[in-house]
């Protein structure tokens, strides 16, 4: 009868509807990024380190990134609650999908704004 604060911070729609506007982030990103390179007069370091020096690209790759690091919770959410029904092996799943998230979301933050 009642719902709990958890189902009621859960709803079916908003998580679609975050996958969809992250996924389409994450491909036009994607295409700034594809068509920077292509249009890069060398490939060398300094070009590189060159593409992502504007604030603005930073900026744009680091909501990207935030947005990646989201998709990728909640496509491991949905695939452990889909597929792994031992409530142990989904715990250890889940915390393994969110470790790996967190690693490759503070790598890319360090070689973004530190390196």
């Amino acid at each position: 009868m009642g719902m709990t604060a958890a189902e009621k911070a859960r709803s079916g729609t908003r998580e679609w509807l975050l996958q969809r506007i992250s996924n389409l982030s994450i491909c036009l990103w994607g295409l700034v990024f594809i068509l920077s390179v292509l249009f890069m007069d060398q490939a060398d370091y300094a070009s590189w380190k060159n593409l992502f020096d504007p604030l603005w690209f930073k900026l744009y790759t680091s909501l990207t990134l935030i947005l990646v690091a989201l998709n990728s919770v909640l496509a491991g959410w949905q695939i452990g609650t889909d597929y792994v029904k031992i409530p142990g092996i989904n715990r250890v799943f889940m915390a393994g999908c969110i470790a790996v998230t967190v690693l490759y979301f503070c790598a890319g933050f360090y070689i973004l704004w530190i390196l």
